[in-house]
């Protein structure tokens, strides 16, 4: 732990191989280099080039570079040119490169659909006792 209680940020990569249907929760960042199909919660959401995404993301930051189908809400959304996106994109800040590729619904974004920081518990580990 850091000074003052805080944890420092993770980092935590999605491996091209790597493939997760169900919701990712990070207070930390995300890389994503190979298919999620589900929802990302996390602090910044990188796509690689050539993942493969479904889902909704709520952050407080997302760059896409590769394609993208789904929902986003975040503080600042940048698209960079390799960027395929098809959904919905709720944001403060767009930022969109030439050559990008937009399919959907540009909004700005309201209090509601900010993200609340993760909320994340320990579970206590169950001790067997001896017979």
């Amino acid at each position: 732990m850091r000074e003052g209680g805080k944890m420092p940020v993770q980092h935590s990569i999605i491996a091209p191989d790597l493939k997760i249907k169900g919701d990712l929760v990070s207070q930390g960042d995300i890389k994503v280099e190979g298919s999620v199909e589900g929802s990302i919660s996390c602090r910044t959401l990188t796509l690689g080039d050539n993942p493969v995404l479904n889902c909704n993301v709520t952050a407080d930051t997302v760059r896409v570079n590769g394609e993208f189908s789904g929902q986003v809400k975040a503080t600042k959304v940048v698209l960079t040119s390799t960027a395929r996106f098809t959904g919905d994109i709720f944001q403060e800040t767009l930022e969109v490169e030439d050559g990008a590729s937009i399919d959907g619904f540009v909004g700005r974004l309201k209090a509601e659909h900010k993200r609340e920081p993760a909320k994340i518990s320990a579970v206590p580990n169950e001790q067997s006792g001896s017979n």
